[in-house]
């Protein structure tokens, strides 16, 4: 049941190491979410959380050594639910929005699906 929330969703990636976003794409075919992106710098991943239709997203927190909160300020005021992907833990939040939820990098496949369903389950 996890996984059927999942089926058709468009999901925002935001990701630049590109074995990264290729593991990220096949979880989420697997899982049938359709993608939208991946996005590998801040300035493209701002322009489709301003405009794209998406369902949920992804966010790795540093791209190219800029930080994706911009991106994640505009899903937010869309109401768009998000995880943070990042190698800092539970720490990559910002002080202000610690609210936010993050998944560590390395990621379990299974886990990312539970959470992404999770995000998606607490949104409808």
């Amino acid at each position: 049941m996890t996984g059927a929330l999942l089926i058709g969703k468009r999901v925002m990636v935001a990701e630049d190491e590109l074995l990264v976003a290729m593991l990220i794409e096949d979880v989420l075919a697997d899982a049938g979410c359709l993608l939208v992106g991946p996005f590998s710098n801040v300035s493209d991943a701002l322009a489709a959380a301003r405009d794209a239709m998406i369902d949920i997203a992804l966010l790795d927190v540093n791209l190219r050594g800029q930080k994706i909160y911009p991106a994640a300020e505009a899903l937010a005021a869309r109401g768009i639910p998000f995880l943070l992907l990042s190698g800092y833990g539970r720490d990559a939040a910002p002080p202000n929005h610690p609210e936010w939820e993050s998944v560590s990098k390395p990621f379990k496949a299974a886990d990312l699906t539970k959470m992404l369903s999770d995000r998606v389950h607490a949104s409808q």
